[in-house]
């Protein structure tokens, strides 16, 4: 147990057993019955095999309190915030470390509308933690009543997709994803063509290297679209029929696109890394960007705050629905793409906006996470020197005459971010070889 090292700015997540193991488990439940009071609890867990021992020891630390601990067992980070949100309870605890590897595992908590824990929240009950770690535990005991939300999960979800015939063909991976069992339902109800590839592999849908099972299967299928989801749930990709990865950019275009054309004036909140594009089709519908910090936590606290945001989404595969909690749902961002795909021929659109946007799929280089303010900062005044419009709102954002990068570092690993957009492949490996020629000078 390191609770240092595994409390993160809106969650808790890290090594396991190094960082996040048993221990932290019983201490982090325990201190949240310190923290909230609840009653009633809300517990789940991914796939991960680490995940149903730790979910064991959470329950018997909010068991020390008066809570009353439900388990919904395996199931989607999408449908775990849905049935807190619905079903009266003071708190939820989700056993996850979202898209991290399986080395990895850690909490989201949320309060009783599905809303994350926000920073002040979370340092509080890291100090709760650290003046109880050494209180003395036992093997787990406590009983939590068991519960099955798909049915209320996959009809609200219906509801707001709205039943059709899906005439695409469709291939989707989802072999180490809690997704699979509302996907499979939902999918196979609505009628949608599917078939599963064969695949795997977990962790960031991002990665070429998680996509390359799907990609095959698009081919060997003859399939329309490929989708894929992390090993929670909450974020989703798309693959064309060559296989090859849609940028997200352009999805959560689209998606915002359509969020405005229904809500007219309205604004689609973005983080930073957000490429012009998704702001040329927003204006172009009516409507106006938001920008706010990377993390899909503060598009869902302004989107709750602001009446006038309607739709939300990071470029890493979050989209929030403003009719859907305000919450980060990957079935029900690929349901409304695929809809989209079919009613508006969006395959045309993206032909068109590929031809005038070009977006580097996120790349990452290391960076020792003390260094990263520093090179930042020195980064910012090169880039000022050479009168480029910059912004320190989060990371680094520059926009050049021709490109626009955003650069941060993450949260949660040793890793400079790199979201750029250019207008064309060859300009995008120069704006990234000059980059890395000035980051190799401070690295």
């Amino acid at each position: 147990m390191n609770i240092n090292a595994a409390f993160k700015l809106f969650d808790v997540r890290g090594a396991y057993p190094a960082e996040v193991d048993e221990r932290l488990a019983f201490v982090m439940g325990k201190a949240l019955t310190l923290l909230r009071r609840p009653h009633k609890v809300l517990v789940a867990s991914d796939t991960r095999e680490s995940s149903p021992m730790l979910k064991n020891f959470l329950k018997d630390g909010l068991s020390e309190g008066d809570a009353q601990v439900f388990d919904l067992y395996e199931a989607p980070v999408p449908q775990f915030y849905f049935t807190v949100a619905t079903g009266n309870y003071d708190l939820g605890v989700m056993v996850t470390a979202s898209h991290i590897d399986e080395a990895e595992n850690g909490f989201k908590i949320v309060g009783p509308d599905g809303s994350p824990f926000d920073q002040g929240e979370i340092l509080t009950l890291k100090n709760l933690a650290l003046q109880i770690k050494n209180d003395s535990i036992v093997v787990p005991t406590t009983e939590a009543i068991r519960i099955n939300s798909v049915d209320e999960y996959i009809n609200s979800l219906e509801n707001l997709v709205g039943r059709r015939k899906f005439i695409s063909k469709i291939c989707l991976d989802v072999t180490r994803s809690a997704v699979i069992t509302p996907v499979m339902v939902l999918f196979s109800r609505l009628g949608v063509n599917f078939s599963l590839a064969k695949s795997n592999r977990s962790g960031n849908p991002l990665l070429l290297e998680n996509q390359v099972d799907l990609a095959k299967a698009v081919s060997q299928n003859q399939a329309d679209l490929g989708i894929l989801w992390d090993s929670d749930g909450d974020r989703v990709v798309f693959l064309n029929h060559r296989g090859k990865m849609i940028p997200m950019a352009f999805v959560l275009a689209v998606l915002a696109r359509d969020a405005i054309s229904k809500n007219p004036g309205r604004q689609v909140a973005v983080d930073v890394r957000a490429g012009l594009v998704v702001r040329d089709l927003v204006e172009a519908a009516g409507g106006k960007l938001k920008v706010l910090p990377a993390w899909a936590q503060f598009i869902k606290f302004a989107m709750r705050e602001n009446s006038n945001i309607v739709f939300g989404g990071e470029t890493s595969g979050h989209f929030i629905f403003k009719d859907f909690y305000c919450l980060d749902d990957g079935i029900l961002a690929a349901l409304r793409f695929l809809k989209l795909w079919e009613e508006e021929k969006i395959e045309d659109l993206l032909n068109q906006l590929s031809k005038k946007y070009f977006e580097l799929p996120e790349t990452n280089f290391s960076c020792p996470s003390d260094k990263a303010p520093e090179i930042l900062e020195k980064l910012s005044e090169f880039y000022r020197q050479k009168d480029f419009l910059v912004s320190v709102e989060d990371g680094l954002t520059v926009f050049g005459p021709d490109f626009k990068f955003n650069l941060r570092s993450s949260l949660t690993e040793p890793l400079l971010r790199l979201n750029l957009e250019t207008g064309g492949e060859n300009r995008a490996k120069e704006v990234v070889a000059d980059l890395e020629k000035h980051l190799h000078e401070h690295v």
